[in-house]
């Protein structure tokens, strides 16, 4: 946790920086590309902001966020794994379940990709260095869900989750999901978990999310 104010600041402006950083490039990539094929550039200028904010984290304020510490045992206890785990993992089950069939079978290859690669990246940032926040417990967890949630409503929501009724659930379900995955990293000091969780969630919710949103944006 950051010893001194100017540090404390210069966490709390890590969010802002990749919110802002982000959406700049999301603009100019969604003025180029067909939107089918610009979230792939947007989401790695996401990446690369998240990791500009975590080597500076490094480098100047001394915070190494490892995502595999300490492996996968011991078990985290039934409590942890019911409602840090597992509960935000089942929330977007239904809607796959429902919407499956409008994803193209060729594009759960890109899904089963991006859903290995993106929960490194946003639970190293949004829970492993927000973590570090010089405030209690209760308010990090609030912080982390308001925030990923946030994340999702000006990053995405302009574009690839614009219809309401997709954005709407979407922010919901990201909030809990945030907030759970900062409760349980808090108790359990592992990051890989909520990454294996963050990882069901990818393939079940964002990619149905994002292709039903362009489903809708074009009826």
């Amino acid at each position: 946790m950051p010893t001194n104010d100017k540090s404390a600041r210069l966490l709390f402006l890590m969010p802002l920086f990749v919110l802002i950083f982000t959406r700049f490039g999301i603009e100019i990539c969604a003025r180029l590309l067909p939107m089918r094929l610009s979230w792939i550039p947007s989401f790695a200028i996401y990446y690369i902001s998240i990791e500009i904010c975590l080597w500076f984290a490094k480098k100047k304020l001394n915070i190494i966020v490892d995502t595999k510490k300490s492996g996968l045992l011991p078990l985290p206890n039934l409590k942890l794994l019911i409602i840090g785990l597992i509960l935000p993992a089942l929330i977007p089950l239904g809607v796959f379940t429902s919407n499956h069939k409008i994803v193209p079978a060729i594009s759960f290859v890109y899904i089963i990709v991006f859903a290995a690669i993106n929960p490194f990246f946003e639970e190293a940032f949004w829970r492993g260095l927000l973590i570090n926040l010089p405030v209690n417990s209760i308010k990090k967890q609030l912080l982390s869900g308001l925030l990923f949630s946030f994340s999702h409503y000006f990053l995405w929501g302009s574009y690839w989750l614009a219809n309401p009724r997709v954005l709407i659930p979407t922010c919901i379900t990201t909030f809990i999901m945030g907030w759970c995955w900062m409760w349980f990293y808090q108790k359990d000091k592992r990051l890989i978990y909520p990454i294996l969780s963050h990882m069901t969630v990818d393939f079940f919710n964002l990619s149905i999310a994002v292709f039903l949103g362009l489903k809708l944006a074009n009826t």
